[in-house]
């Protein structure tokens, strides 16, 4: 009978994956690990591919290993992730893995507080990568605290949403547990058919009453059961990933790595793959 109920498990998984759900693990969720391990752990939790954080992996600017763990595992690499000190080295890089591996999507950390260095390197920079590369969507991400409409202090990070949208004629790489409880409610849940066409990729975390973000989804403060089913409802057909923090002690012991991937995959595919928008 387990054996039976297993198998029928797995075909239901395999199933999901078949209906390209579009489901990431983003590399950086294993700080740490060598890639190959993380292709296994992406494979074995059911993922739909990978999220490559180049800056968080060195062995990611290998482009000719990095193709040898996309045939070995026959897992995809979706996405590109560049650093906050994004510069001409890197965003070549990773041009160049998507040109070796058909990845149509770069995303980008938005620098860190006053680095106007790497501000300006985008800026400057952006519209030529854009018209060099018309088959690539890139996007920038919100940072903590980020705002739609408002800009504060500091200047130089792209917090205003809507001006990463319109502004720099960016997509966005929307990080949910980066907005704030009631913006979150307030702009994103009600505005959410006005941004979803401009989305790119959504990162999937969430946040305690602490205002700790990226803990791994569940009953914690932001409705992403409320999220997700709106985000259904509005055709999005883009990437979905999965980056949360995991702790030290945890990602030693692989079968809680597994358990920590395959619970996240389950509510993702609870609250998104199984609902019927209709209902």
């Amino acid at each position: 009978m387990f054996i039976i109920v297993c198998e029928c498990l797995y075909l239901k998984q395999k199933y999901k994956m078949a209906e390209k759900r579009n489901l990431l693990l983003s590399t950086d969720t294993l700080w740490g690990c060598g890639l190959d391990l993380i292709f296994d752990a992406a494979v074995e939790a059911w993922f739909d591919g990978i999220d490559l954080a180049i800056w968080k992996n060195f062995d990611a600017w290998n482009v000719s290993y990095v193709k040898k763990l996309v045939r070995k595992h026959d897992m995809p690499v979706k996405v590109i992730q560049t650093s906050p000190n994004l510069n001409k080295k890197e965003i070549d890089k990773a041009l160049d893995l998507c040109e070796a591996l058909n990845i149509d999507t770069i995303n980008i950390n938005a620098p860190k507080f006053f680095d106007y260095k790497a501000y300006s390197f985008i800026k400057d920079n952006l519209d030529s990568y854009k018209k060099a590369n018309p088959d690539i969507t890139f996007s920038i991400i919100n940072p903590k605290d980020s705002r739609f409409f408002a800009m504060p202090i500091p200047k130089y990070r792209f917090s205003n949403i809507v001006e990463i949208i319109k502004k720099y004629g960016c997509n966005l790489w929307l990080e949910v547990s980066n907005i704030d409880e009631d913006i979150f409610e307030d702009e994103l849940l009600r505005k959410i058919s006005s941004f979803a066409p401009y989305i790119s990729t959504i990162y999937l975390s969430d946040k305690n009453k602490a205002w700790k973000s990226r803990i791994m989804p569940g009953d914690w403060i932001l409705k992403l059961p409320t999220f997700l089913k709106k985000v259904k409802m509005n055709k999005y057909s883009r990437y979905f990933s999965v980056r949360f923090d995991i702790w030290k002690a945890d990602l030693v012991d692989a079968d809680k790595v597994q358990l920590l991937l395959k619970k996240t995959v389950a509510y993702f595919d609870e609250h998104y793959t199984d609902v019927d928008v209709n209902d």
